[in-house]
């Protein structure tokens, strides 16, 4: 909708109604068009917020509290809504715009404190202005809290929906015994069950739908995979999405609305699956994921991995269940062993780069694991708010959502921070949250501060500085080749007007005479096959050669 693309282009404009003063009036550059995007939106969630977040427009004489924490939280629900492209709330919406309200409270809370803080340096005419601001911020974060609150008891009434429980960081459960699920068996007496409860919701005048239902649960009792799949009765299904699978061409997966059944893609023609053979089939419980898996290689360079979720492996496990079923149960009619070792080939490669990705998480776990403790300390020790936990902190920090984070680092550096190696601490922790993805950027800032610290360590020696060298007993002093050693005496143009030589024996005797000489300036070193090789100057630490 083009509607919605224009509105989420004017979020950074709106977001500053947050900001508004009571008592003043608001204006803002993009009103009009908000207006107008107001009248053109269709009836929905998102054309009632944009109307809250308007009414602000109309109020001429300066805006009171209320106007403005109407506005604001209009304009948070409004945020959620633009990003997700939805014109209504849907559960997940719902809980990400929980987690909004969550931020901004904490955020709100943390000015809400910083401003109490500079009222206390202020001027009598700054403060008036901090105590509206300050019981502005108090109604927002209480009508976030009132929206928290009404959203949860929504979320409660809703459906439920097959989850899977969300799980702390962890590595691979090593010696954990976990107990197989045990097959329920169905025997005759099971089914005789099964058959005269039908009887008995036909006999007291049930709708046939609800019997179908119960016909389902009991033929998903004997389902022979993940899928729980049952047979489909009817003679023809039209579908409504055909998705032909990767490791076998010869079957589909048929889609007709929310249904999904696999059947012999042969079958299928004129748009039309012609179920005379009885071939297809219902999944009754499988997931994106799993369809995902089944159709498309996601090995090849058209996607870019990341560590997999705990949903994302339950679909794979499902399609590596029901795809070796399949094999199990049609190799050498339908399906052939060249494509059940092709299919194990692929699905070896794909274990073994989940555990690739899985080994890289951790790496990148353990590497956001301190920064996160540092960055949760400093929080607490300036008295900042923070209701995410550490694993959100480091989850964040993995995937560079990293935003919030840099701005409350940033207020505690420009409203607490005077301490210049304080600044550099926190300098240094905000560009490690910041570049953290960024490996060979931190690593070129390490080397650079590695290579500063050699510097200061090299002291500048003082002139005529005499390095100590070894000193050897007459007849133990080492060989060098074809060389001796000597010490020359300057005059002022740098001219050799005395010189002597030693053998590497007599090095006690020539550092004496190098100590002990009156010379404009004196050098000591060695000659090797007639070149001379400084190694001690008089004139400023330098080794000076003609």
């Amino acid at each position: 909708m083009r509607e919605q693309t224009i509105l989420r282009q004017l979020l950074p404009e709106m977001v500053q109604i947050i900001n508004a003063i009571p008592g003043e009036a608001y204006s803002n550059k993009e009103a009009e068009t908000l207006l107008i995007m107001q009248h053109r939106l269709p009836e929905s969630e998102l054309k009632k917020q944009l109307e809250s977040y308007n009414s602000i427009f109309a109020k001429q004489g300066g805006v009171n509290i209320e106007d403005i924490t109407k506005s604001s939280v209009a304009y948070v629900k409004l945020k959620i809504l633009l990003e997700a492209e939805l014109t209504e709330f849907d559960a997940k919406s719902y809980r990400d715009l929980i987690k909004e309200c969550k931020a901004n409270i904490d955020k709100t809370t943390n000015i809400l404190r910083l401003s109490k803080t500079h009222m206390l340096t202020a001027d009598d005419y700054q403060k008036e202005r901090i105590e509206k601001t300050a019981k502005k911020n108090e109604a927002f974060i209480e009508a976030l809290q009132t929206v928290i609150s009404y959203v949860e008891q929504k979320i409660e009434r809703m459906p439920k929906s097959l989850e899977l429980p969300e799980k702390d960081f962890d590595f691979a459960d090593e010696g954990v015994n976990q107990e197989k699920p045990k097959e329920k068996k169905v025997d005759s007496e099971t089914k005789v069950t099964v058959t005269e409860r039908i009887q008995k919701f036909i006999s007291s005048g049930k709708e046939k739908r609800e019997i179908d239902e119960r016909l389902k649960d009991a033929e998903k009792e004997g389902a022979g995979t993940r899928c729980k799949e049952i047979p489909y009765y009817e003679k023809s299904l039209a579908p409504t999405e055909v998705l032909v699978c990767k490791d076998f061409e010869c079957y589909s997966l048929i889609k007709k609305r929310e249904n999904v059944y696999f059947g012999l893609s042969k079958n299928l023609k004129n748009k039309i699956y012609d179920n005379k053979d009885g071939s297809l089939i219902e999944l009754t419980e499988i997931t994106d994921d799993f369809l995902q898996f089944m159709t498309t290689d996601i090995l090849s360079d058209e996607f870019e991995l990341h560590a997999f979720s705990e949903e994302e492996k339950l679909g794979m496990q499902m399609y590596f269940n029901f795809v070796s079923k399949c094999f199990e149960n049609h190799i050498g009619t339908t399906l052939t062993v060249a494509e059940y070792l092709a299919f194990k080939r692929y699905y070896n490669r794909l274990v073994s780069e989940v555990m690739r990705l899985e080994a890289e998480k951790h790496k990148d776990y353990y590497r956001a694991l301190p920064i996160a403790e540092q960055y949760m300390e400093i929080m607490a020790s300036y008295d900042m708010v923070q209701s995410k936990s550490k694993r959100e902190v480091v989850e964040d920090i993995i995937s560079n959502e990293v935003g919030g984070y840099l701005d409350n680092l940033r207020l505690i550096v420009e409203h607490h921070i005077v301490d210049e190696k304080a600044k550099q601490d926190m300098s240094h922790l905000i560009e490690e949250i910041q570049f953290f993805r960024d490996e060979n950027h931190l690593k070129d800032r390490d080397e650079g501060q590695q290579a500063k610290t050699s510097e200061n360590l090299m002291q500048i020696q003082p002139t005529g500085f005499i390095p100590q060298i070894p000193m050897y007993q007459p007849g133990t002093a080492p060989f060098i080749g074809n060389m001796y050693f000597t010490l020359q005496c300057l005059d002022e143009n740098k001219r050799v007007v005395d010189e002597a030589y030693f053998a590497t024996a007599n090095m006690p005797q020539a550092m004496e005479d190098y100590r002990s000489r009156d010379a404009y300036i004196k050098r000591f070193g060695l000659v090797q096959d007639g070149r001379f090789v400084p190694l001690l100057s008089s004139e400023g630490g330098t080794y000076d050669e003609e």
